[in-house]
């Protein structure tokens, strides 16, 4: 597994992964092969050239020695900070059932997503490096225990009361309760249980957006939901389809964005930022293909050429033009960092290959084509396609209590399972996760039984009763 600070350049730049396309061979590992083969080839041809680099690279350790040593003290003084930090903090589980009747369109659960962009505990410089704090860790989830399908928000103990309050600001009648970890209530074991699980990562880099629930007009026409169309339809009607003995399963582990970071440093917010660097990459690529167009159209004389060019900038397609918008709406917005993450467990008789199928196109409601971004699988399980990727099944044991373990401790930011995030605005998460109309009601879904409301102002009240006077 790369490190951290390399994850995300290996996952989103396809110059920098050349593997065989479609064939699932590691880069890391042809780069050992590689390495090997060179050495021996080497070793072979001219063997007092490699003693001579050997010695060469011993005789200057002075140099880059120190720098390694200082780069491997700092990131494990750092993880051993913030290890101390996770387990002093106590966190808990809220469950939340759905109002009977929702009105508001998915903007309500991103005015609630924007209320929690906090950057907590991480005030300074020195609370980074010296006390191990961090961003606080949200965890959204919407869970299928046997068919019946549950919200879920895990928070820091102590800013439950903010989180509820700020959730009851938008949904007055929903229920939140305090709820026993689902995760921890079967004990799943090798023998009687098997699971599949995945991660997720958008197909393109920086500020592209997915189609969210402005592109469906869910913020349109709220006092007409029977027009509207919720993408979120197909994952809670899915999860509600199965059985006694399956658990469906799916988070979203979530932090502020502040800027790119490498161990308690920060990058220049200005220069060094990845998600509207990509985005600002993508315009551009757009406005050059706009204007080689245009001088397709006008001949080989330069002079026209560079007329044509001038003004093909302002010659998008419609397509073109709907997505410039679209990325720089995502820009203008509060951003997250992500790890979606998804499971699927059952007893062995109960298992069906198709519920494994639907978690690998899990989002493709959300995707269009070229014009929006795209949700797709990548670390965890789905990586085995071929029998040269797991010999005699090693690989896929340990993964399976891997992934359980990872998804019970919603690990996936900072200890103990650090790695690059998949961004995403507030407007893209609120299309992900929130509560969907009345008229979407699956059979397992929870909904609070009755509307809560106060007494009519004017409801009449009996007279106070005369004091009673003790005899002296």
């Amino acid at each position: 597994m790369f490190l951290h600070h390399f994850a995300e350049v290996f996952a989103t730049d396809e110059s920098k992964n050349w593997t065989p396309g479609g064939y699932r061979i590691e880069t890391l590992l042809i780069s050992l092969i590689g390495l090997i083969a060179l050495v021996f080839v080497a070793d072979y041809l001219d063997p007092m050239a490699v003693k001579a680099a050997g010695t060469a690279v011993v005789a200057i350790s002075p140099l880059w020695l120190p720098l390694f040593l200082a780069a491997f003290f700092w990131t494990t003084w750092i993880e051993y900070l913030r290890f101390q930090f996770l387990f002093r903090r106590k966190m808990v589980l809220l469950e939340i059932q759905l109002p009977p009747e929702v009105i508001k369109s998915p903007l309500a659960m991103e005015l609630f997503l924007t209320a929690l962009w906090n950057n907590g505990s991480e005030t300074s410089f020195i609370q980074r490096i010296w006390k191990g704090q961090f961003r606080v860790v949200w965890t959204l989830e919407i869970a299928s225990n046997e068919g019946q399908v549950s919200f879920y928000i895990h928070i820091p103990k102590d800013w439950r009361n903010i989180v509820e309050s700020r959730l009851y600001g938008q949904f007055p009648e929903a229920k939140v309760t305090e709820a026993e970890d689902y995760t921890r209530k079967v004990n799943f074991n090798q023998d009687e249980y098997t699971w599949w699980g995945t991660e997720y990562q958008k197909s393109k880099a920086g500020a592209v957006p997915i189609r969210t629930y402005v592109d469906y007009a869910l913020d349109k026409n709220p006092d007409t939901p029977e027009i509207q169309v919720d993408p979120l339809t197909n994952i809670l009607e899915h999860f509600s389809s199965i059985g006694q003995g399956e658990y469906l399963w799916l988070q979203f582990v979530i932090k502020a964005r502040k800027a790119d970071e490498w161990y308690g440093f920060y990058k220049s917010t200005e220069t060094k930022d990845s998600y509207k660097n990509g985005g600002r990459a993508e315009i551009a690529k757009m406005m050059k293909a706009a204007g080689e167009r245009a001088k397709a159209l006008v001949g080989e004389d330069p002079e026209k050429q560079a007329q044509a060019q001038a003004r093909g900038l302002t010659l998008l397609t419609e397509v073109e033009r709907r997505k410039v918008e679209a990325i720089e709406r995502a820009m203008s917005k509060l951003l997250f960092e992500c790890g979606i993450r998804s499971m699927y467990l059952c007893k062995k008789e109960r298992f069906q290959l198709v519920n494994i199928g639907s978690l690998v196109r899990l989002f493709d409601p959300f995707r269009s084509g070229e014009y929006f971004n795209n949700i797709n699988v990548t670390r965890g399980m789905s990586i085995f396609d071929y029998p040269w990727q797991d010999f005699m099944g090693i690989r896929r044991n340990i993964l399976m209590k891997q992934i359980l373990f990872y998804y019970r401790e919603r690990a996936y930011f900072y200890v103990p399972y650090d790695q690059a995030p998949v961004f995403f605005n507030v407007e893209e998460l609120a299309s992900l996760w929130h509560f969907p109309n009345s008229l979407v009601n699956p059979p397992g879904l929870e909904r609070v039984a009755s509307k809560r409301a106060e007494a009519p102002a004017n409801l009449p009240t009996a007279p106070a009763a005369p004091p009673v006077r003790l005899p002296m």
